[in-house]
């Protein structure tokens, strides 16, 4: 659906313009709605336009902004929608075990989320390194209490080699560690996997921790021959 409006430029002289299409996703609340269009307000250059608009989900009514480029010069120009902003950083939602085992790595992992919507690239890979290293010891430190103060000074492979016995988390965390050392030096060793693989490798630490944590409550909660 297009709007047909007046922007105003930074001389607050009015033009009016078509903006050929609306958001049909709110960038603050993740949420698909048809957003209410408030103004419009067009650069100096008039290559590109801003428009104004408030989420309509009752939950959030953000203010966020539509940014347009020109497509079509005239009397009334017509621009065509690049981007929303500002985003908002869509947290995940860690299993109960792995909030109350490691409340800091969902912290710094949901601090990763937004350097990711704020399109801070480049500090993503190092907030999952760091996130990865308290979720690993937070977990050892949980299996292994007479060792806690060992694991808590130790560097992060070594402690997933000697303290780690779940097969599926020690694999799973080697290679995040791997991956997340590549984040953080100048030098890649892993040139064909990226933050992507990252990510999910570190997902999948979190969900084999789960999975073993959930595990041990059962078979201690349901021993044999009751």
């Amino acid at each position: 659906m297009h709007i047909d409006t007046t922007a105003t430029t930074l001389d607050k002289t009015g033009i009016h313009i078509r903006l050929r299409t609306t958001p049909d996703m709110c960038p603050r609340c993740h949420r698909n709605v048809h957003p209410q269009f408030i103004s419009a307000h067009r650069s100096i250059d008039s290559h590109s336009c801003q428009g104004v608009f408030r989420c309509t989900h009752h939950h959030c009514a953000e203010i966020f902004i539509g940014n347009y480029r020109m497509v079509s010069a005239g009397n009334r120009p017509e621009y065509s929608l690049k981007s929303i902003a500002p985003f908002s950083a869509k947290r995940t939602a860690f299993p109960e075990h792995i909030q109350s085992i490691s409340p800091t790595f969902c912290e710094i992992h949901a601090q990763a989320e937004h350097a990711e919507a704020e399109e801070l690239e480049q500090l993503v890979g190092i907030g999952l390194r760091k996130a990865l290293e308290f979720l690993i010891k937070d977990y050892a430190c949980s299996e292994n209490r007479e060792n806690e103060i060992k694991i808590r000074s130790s560097l992060l492979a070594p402690c997933i080699n000697q303290y780690i016995n779940d097969t599926n988390v020690k694999e799973c965390a080697k290679r995040a560690a791997w991956l997340g050392n590549d984040e953080t030096h100048y030098t890649r060793k892993w040139e064909t996997k990226d933050v992507n693989d990252l990510k999910l490798l570190v997902r999948l630490t979190a969900n084999w921790i789960e999975n073993s944590l959930l595990t041990k409550h059962y078979i201690s909660e349901m021993q044999a021959g009751k």
